[in-house]
């Protein structure tokens, strides 16, 4: 049996912090590129985007309005309106509407609905006043002046951003390359997901102890949605040599790599210790789960980021371990976002939320794993499943779901919470406010 008895157990948070100092300082943000505007949308902005012209660049009104010229309403009485009935239009008034330059030689602007006009829309009289000369008006360059800044590098460039790097008068935008994020799943028991069943064929087809490959569809999206480029490798076996091969194949085209075996202590499990030959090993596992075979090492200044478990389980560490990378890749912040919330009940009891009623009447110690937290001072987490809710008074509330990760029963939630355990760890008890993560994270 190999000997585990060295391996690195480090908390989340150590964790990150461990890998981010490891690597390279040229890995944050290393390429820019030019795009589209269109293309730009989720995008990270490279450079500080500046407005090429006063905004607006006349006397623009900004209202639909009349125009006039505070000087023909000089000398009038308080309360006083002006006799309209020899006006003529283009001359001592026009229409001016939102957003568009006033009419030559007027400098003041009354909202339409204070005026009355004739049906031949060549007369008209006033029912109020503007206050002061320029009213209803925007001076040229009262809202950029050219050269100002309109978005700043570093950004995420949503559809408002890119309204205004658009009003600033570019159609491009620099930004920053997407990170190539290399996956490779591996295991002797998986299958693509298209291959029929087929017992009879089992090297051809999936048969009985095979299972269908399922995290590259996780992987892909959160790459996608994150702003990278997803980079698919095939089905590894259980082999070092093949495991080390596919690490160096991927470090050599991708800016992550994401190692879809774990660190766990089964007889087929090689993923760590190709990478403590080829690399730097940051963590073996972590303190937390599902996902406690999690792991962080850095190969040729590219970070690899080992996950485990079915697609339940890696989904949420990836938000854990290749979110954060991903944003330092973009030059983001990679602390992670929680917001408060009051528990509506207490969280069930259980590994994970869920014990069956045998086991809980009669454990069995062959089936029982260690505690992993058993000393004084030590802390396990378990991640737990939330539905997250406003209120009546509008604060959060969450709601406790029962359920392993990737059951039918954990879908529906929308948010998790990493409960402690150990000696002397607290519960949080129904009313009390905790902090959760979004299940769906977002740049």
């Amino acid at each position: 049996m190999r000997d585990h008895s060295h391996h690195i157990e480090l908390s989340r948070q150590d964790a990150v912090d461990g890998v981010l100092a490891a690597l390279p300082e040229a890995f944050a943000c290393p390429r820019v590129e030019q795009v589209s505007l269109e293309a730009a949308v989720g995008r990270v902005l490279a450079e500080d985007v500046t407005v090429k012209s006063d905004i607006p660049n006349v006397l623009t009104c900004c209202m639909d309005s009349i125009a006039l010229r505070w000087d023909d309403l000089a000398g009038l009485a308080e309360g006083e309106l002006p006799d309209t009935s020899a006006w003529v239009r283009g001359r001592e008034w026009e229409f001016a509407n939102t957003g568009v330059a006033m009419p030559e030689g007027f400098d003041t602007a009354v909202v339409i609905e204070n005026a009355v006009v004739a049906d031949d829309e060549q007369s008209m009289r006033l029912t109020s006043l503007p206050s002061e000369k320029f009213a209803g008006t925007r001076a040229a360059g009262s809202q950029w002046k050219r050269g100002d800044v309109a978005a700043r590098a570093g950004v995420v460039i949503t559809p408002d951003v890119a309204a205004a790097i658009a009003g600033a008068g570019r159609n491009t935008a620099l930004v920053r390359a997407r990170p190539r994020v290399a996956f490779i799943p591996t295991g002797d028991e998986l299958v693509r997901p298209d291959l029929p069943f087929s017992p009879a064929a089992p090297q051809r087809f999936a048969a009985r102890g095979k299972v269908y490959e399922s995290n590259s569809a996780v992987v892909r999206g959160k790459v996608e949605a994150w702003g990278g480029e997803f980079v698919p490798f095939d089905i590894v076996p259980d082999d070092r040599d093949a495991i080390r091969d596919a690490v160096a194949r991927a470090v050599a085209v991708a800016d992550i790599v994401v190692l879809n075996a774990g660190s766990s202590k089964g007889s087929d499990d090689w993923s760590v210790e190709v990478l403590e030959d080829m690399g730097q090993i940051i963590c073996h596992q972590t303190n937390h789960g599902p996902g406690h075979h999690s792991s962080y090492a850095v190969v040729d200044g590219v970070p690899v980021v080992g996950i485990s478990g079915p697609s339940g389980g890696a989904s949420f560490t990836l938000n854990f371990y290749l979110l954060p990378v991903m944003k330092r890749f973009l030059g983001l912040d990679p602390a992670p976002r929680r917001i408060p919330a009051r528990l509506a009940a207490a969280f069930p009891a259980g590994h994970h939320g869920k014990q069956s009623a045998a086991k809980a009447a009669a454990p069995r110690p062959g089936e029982q794993r260690p505690p992993e937290a058993d000393k004084p001072g030590d802390v396990f987490f378990s991640i737990r499943f939330l539905t997250l809710e406003a209120s009546e008074d509008g604060t959060l509330t969450a709601t406790p779901v029962s359920g392993h990760a990737g059951s039918p029963a954990t879908q529906h939630a929308n948010a998790y919470y990493l409960m402690p355990s150990g000696p002397g760890a607290e519960p949080p008890a129904a009313g009390d406010v905790i902090w959760v993560e979004l299940r769906e994270q977002r740049l």
